[in-house]
This record gives C-alpha cells, structure tokens and sequence, in this order.
C-alpha cells in the first residue's frame, strides 16, 4: 500500500493533427486529475505513515483515533466512536499504519514515505548504527498458544518440551500421555492436534519460538521465520485465528488480547521458574521487570524466569534523520500517556514510567529540540 511501483504516470502523447477537440479534452482530463492529486495529497498531509506488527495493530489504530481528537481539541469517545464537533468523523486517525507483520515494517521503513516500523524482533545495535536508525519501546504484550477445544471451562496447561513435541509432530492427539500429565484434573479429548503456525516474518512467531526454544527438543531455533516441522500456515495475526476457529482440536499462537475478542482459549504455559502461569497483566509485568532502559538494552523475555514466558515488547525503529520525527515523537509521546488508560481493555501493558522517562531522555539525544 505504500510502496510505489511507478515514478509517475506515462503520457502518450497524440499529434497535434489529430484535432484541438482532442487536445483540448487530454489537457482537461490531466488538469482535473492533478487537482484530484494535489486535493487527495492535502488530505493526507500531517498524518503519519507506519507498518509492521500485527500484534500491536489494535492498541495503535485505538491510540490513533484519540490523537486525532486531540489534535482537533475534540475529545472522542472511543466506545462509541463519535466526538463532540460536528466536523468529526467516526473512526478518524492520525496514522497510516500497514499491518505486514514485523519483518514487513522494517523492509518498508527503506521508503522514505514511512515514519517508523513497529516489531516485536528487535534489531541488533551493530545494525541500527550501519542503517541510521534508532529503535526504542513502545509497549508489552504477550503472546501465547491458543486452541480450539471444549474443556468445559478449565484451563489447559503446557510446557516448553511438550509444546515444542507438538510442533515438531511427535505429539498429534490430545490425549497423548505427557499433555494429561500436565493437566491431571482436565478431561482431555482423544482428539487429532491440527498445528498451525505463521506464514509470514512474524514478531509474535520470534516471540513463541523463543519459548519453544528452551526445550531440547526443538531444534528449528528462535527465528520471525522458520521452518516449522509439521502442520499448516497462515497470513498474519487474523489469518491464524481464523485458521484455528475453523478446525476443531487445533492450536496456533496469537497476541492475547486479540484471541479472546475471538473467543479462543489461550493456554497457559509452566515458566523458568517452574510455575504454571496464565498471560494477565500481573506476569507480563513480572517477566518484564526493568526499572531502566538504554539505547542498546533488549527488553526480551522469553527466557523469563518470573512471570509470562512469552511476553512480547514492541519496538519502533525510526531513521534517525527523518525529517518528520518531530510529528513521530508527537504521537508517540501521546501513546505513553493513552497507553495506560487504553491498554488494560485491548489486553497490553504499558512501559513503567521510568523507561518512559529513559526512552524521552534518548529522543532528546539524538533529535535535540525535535523531541
């Protein structure tokens, strides 16, 4: 969507003997589309262009609808998505954002028509210097495996060898010995497991990999990509939700938040420390327990020994001569402070305020009076 794959529209010319009737139209019709152009552009001035991960997409897109009331001194009423001046428009935003999954984000931050990318897998520093990009937190979340099962209300326990022998194939049925050993009082359905996975560079898959990656037995590694050893795939965050609500017995992996709005069972998962944990805003702030951040500071926690084992932290990665930072900055200054009334209901968990403080701190590092 915000690619182009053209520099400009080609124009054939015609002779001019083919008559002024004609001349005269094509001198109209190109006049009427650059007014178009120019009007369409005008439309869109101010607002901010970003892509990448799926699994931030819902907190951004609610965050963005408050800003614009913001910027329009209109307060929105997000429930009902209305605000008090009549000039307002429902679902209004101050951002353009492409939802392409992590790896996405980053590839389309080469043009320079987008501001930031948003992803779950951050960038080594060695590589954000060679780039000239900065990369900072945004929010936490957490992934977590999600099933399509009739448990009659309890809740389904894994850890990281069994989760990982399901996704190697060595686990296909819910009855298996090892899954009930996990789950003594579930009544578990001698059922086949449908394995589903991601398709595309995905943030939450870096996320779930690291997990699995903590068992022996996985050998496919932590990776956005990887080469799953069974099963089938899916495009992005809606793709595997909808893929694992069409197919009963099946698991995949999504943001939390967004697999409850669908009404999946998010499993829980044993951590570190040998503790069967459910993903809620409590563990996510325990597995990711930092009182201060720096520039090259990593705030992962997939090896967490306290807390959620797949808690996730988004980045934004921004070119640190972007002209635009200043409007950049603006918005994301704004999401700090609407991330701790918003992400409560969405199912994130926002930055501490001291890491606030830290990441504001680099701004004023590297953009100067920009931030």
């Amino acid at each position: 969507m915000l690619d182009s794959g053209s520099d400009g529209v080609e124009v054939i010319r015609k002779p001019w003997g083919l008559g002024r009737r004609i001349v005269t139209a094509a001198i109209t019709f190109f006049s009427i589309g650059a007014l178009v152009f120019m009007t369409a552009g005008a439309n869109t001035e101010g607002r901010l262009a970003g892509a990448g991960s799926t699994f931030v997409n819902p907190i951004l897109q609610r965050v963005s609808t408050a800003y614009q009331g913001y910027l329009a001194a209109d307060p929105v009423d997000l429930v009902n998505q209305e605000g008090k001046s009549g000039d307002w428009t429902a679902g209004a935003s101050a951002l353009d954002y492409d939802p392409v999954g992590s790896i996405g984000g980053l590839i389309r931050l080469s043009d320079p028509v987008v501001n930031f990318a948003a992803t779950e897998v951050p960038v080594p520093a060695k590589q954000l210097a060679q780039q000239k990009r900065i990369q900072f937190p945004l929010i936490l979340g957490a992934a977590a495996p999600v099933v399509n099962l009739d448990l009659r209300g309890a809740e389904l326990v894994l850890d990281a060898p069994t989760l990982a022998a399901i996704y190697n194939g060595e686990i296909t049925r819910w009855s298996d010995p090892a899954i009930a050993a996990l789950n003594p009082a579930v009544a578990l359905p001698d059922q086949a497991i449908a394995v589903r996975y991601r398709n595309d560079g995905s943030g939450t898959t870096w996320t779930v990999t690291g997990y699995l990656a903590q068992a022996q037995g996985w050998k496919a590694g932590q990776g956005a990509h990887v080469a799953w050893p069974t099963g089938s795939g899916a495009e992005g965050s809606r793709g595997i939700i909808e893929a694992v609500k069409a197919t009963p017995g099946a698991i995949g992996y999504s943001e939390v938040g967004q697999a409850r709005r669908a009404g999946l069972t998010a499993v829980n998962l044993v951590n570190g420390s040998g503790q069967a944990v459910a993903p809620n805003a409590d563990n996510i702030r325990a597995a990711t327990s930092v009182a201060h951040w720096q520039p090259e500071q990593d705030v992962t926690a997939a090896a967490a020994t306290e807390g959620w084992p797949m808690t996730a932290v988004v980045y934004v990665v921004m070119r640190a001569d972007d002209r635009q930072a200043e409007r950049a900055l603006g918005f994301f200054r704004y999401f700090y402070a609407e991330a701790t009334r918003q992400a409560d209901a969405l199912g994130y968990v926002p930055l501490p305020s001291s890491v606030v403080r830290d990441v504001e701190s680099y701004w004023a590092g590297v953009f100067g009076k920009q931030s």
